[in-house]
């Protein structure tokens, strides 16, 4: 995906046709990640001709929901399962993330599987995704972020000088502490 597109979440219901011989075609449900409905609706095409064998010419989408997050106030850990094609094969794998919304958690997966495994968006496909409770989580860039006493000191303090000492053009550049 180029840029820093932010994802949405979208739930598509879609079908065979119905013909004579099957009236009644069984309906399938999906929930993506997509920037826009468009790229939503060609993801669920995809994954409809590799698992269930309809392709669009011969399928129908029935509807194309938006999913928002009810509580983006408060700060959450995921764990998205992935499954995407490296160089060598496909691979599958957990991974965990901390962050306000559910579409941030997978964008920055997006963001973090490009830079450590070169996977282009389309190789990446969310299998599932899940709120975890604290005592859950294993990864040690998520544990330390668990404790109730977080602290982040300010590492680069400039001290400001009062405003009778202040001159226009100073040759030093400023001591930090």
């Amino acid at each position: 995906m180029p840029g820093r597109i932010t994802l949405k979440q979208y739930e598509i219901v879609g079908r065979r046709v119905p013909t004579e011989t099957d009236p009644r075609p069984k309906i399938y449900k999906s929930t993506l990640f997509a920037a826009n409905h468009v790229i939503a609706k060609q993801r669920f095409w995809r994954l409809m001709r590799m698992q269930n064998r309809i392709k669009k010419s011969v399928g129908q989408i029935l509807n194309v929901e938006q999913i928002y997050e009810k509580n983006t106030t408060t700060i959450k850990n995921y764990g998205i399962l992935v499954r995407f094609n490296s160089k060598t094969g496909v691979m599958n794998f957990n991974k965990e993330f901390r962050d306000v919304t559910l579409c941030g958690a997978v964008q920055q997966m997006y963001a973090d599987m490009a830079a450590r495994h070169r996977a282009r968006f389309f190789d990446i496909e969310v299998i599932g995704t899940t709120v975890l409770p604290p005592s859950a989580c294993q990864r040690p860039h998520i544990k330390q972020f668990l404790k109730h006493k977080v602290r982040f000191p300010i590492l680069h303090n400039v001290k400001k000088n009062s405003r009778k000492y202040k001159t226009k053009f100073v040759a030093n550049r400023p001591c930090t502490v």
